[in-house]
């Protein structure tokens, strides 16, 4: 939620505490003046506003005030449940991902456990050779390109036991503690296997849910959109934070080139 207020008393009323407002809980509110810059950031936690305060990762630092909302979002413990969907190149995964190997260089969580819907390629993964990573491996693109300042590989990562991953149809019955979780394309799940994954957070976990509605790729999950419905039903729950970023000009930090394919579809 935006707030602009329109004189320097009404500003100031805010900070005292006159502010009437509707905010879920973990809920962010940026302030901005008149020109469009931006004044503060803050989360409500259903009490009080609170100032952001994101864990700094080294080499990485926010470009927008989303991002930094996000930062704050991933930093935070008290939120297990991570939801966090818009335009591409926005930063979503990498995000996900940096923080998930902060927080592993930390002893903060034992491994990292990436689960991605891969319509193409999951559902003929018997039809591949090698081990099930084998199979799966196929599809770490999205993480091997947002890993390129780690010392190890995403080989060296799995056989030391860090990196842990799986196909949404292998996903039933596991039971992930002690996790940092990033179910990458989940625009991709419907509202049954996103339940299904969600089920699956066990002691000292936390889950980033990462999607874009706009690359959502078949019927079937258009209709029933899992990453919809949880926002729908579980915004405001205390367990849960959302963050979406939806200007499609603003939000694409990746590149130029990148911007116009985001803006024109």
């Amino acid at each position: 939620m935006e707030f602009v207020p329109q004189t320097d008393e009404e500003l100031a009323g805010f900070y005292e505490g006159n502010f009437q407002h509707d905010l879920k809980i973990n809920q962010y509110l940026v302030i901005k003046n008149k020109s469009g810059d931006v004044l503060d950031k803050l989360r409500w936690d259903g009490r009080e506003f609170k100032v952001l305060k994101p864990s700094k990762i080294k080499g990485f630092k926010p470009k927008t005030y989303k991002q930094e909302c996000l930062a704050d979002l991933l930093s935070d413990p008290s939120i297990p449940i991570k939801i966090i969907c818009g335009v591409a190149g926005s930063g979503k995964s990498k995000m996900a991902i940096s923080y998930g190997l902060h927080f592993l260089q930390r002893n903060t969580y034992n491994k990292l456990f990436l689960i991605r819907h891969n319509i193409g390629v999951g559902e003929k993964n018997g039809y591949l050779p090698g081990d099930k990573f084998e199979k799966i491996k196929g599809w770490l693109g999205f993480f091997k390109d947002n890993i390129e300042d780690c010392l190890l590989t995403i080989e060296d990562m799995y056989s030391k036991g860090v990196l842990d991953t799986d196909a949404v149809e292998y996903m039933k019955g596991r039971d992930l503690k002690h996790s940092w979780i990033i179910v990458d394309e989940c625009e991709d799940l419907t509202e049954e296997q996103f339940k299904m994954i969600g089920e699956r957070v066990s002691e000292g976990s936390s889950i980033c849910f990462v999607g874009d509605y706009d690359q959502t790729t078949q019927d079937k999950f258009k209709s029933n959109s899992g990453i919809k419905r949880a926002i729908a039903n579980l915004v405001g729950n205390p367990l849960v934070g959302v963050v979406v970023f939806d200007d499609k000009e603003l939000d694409n930090v990746r590149s130029e080139t990148s911007k116009v394919f985001t803006s024109c579809y």
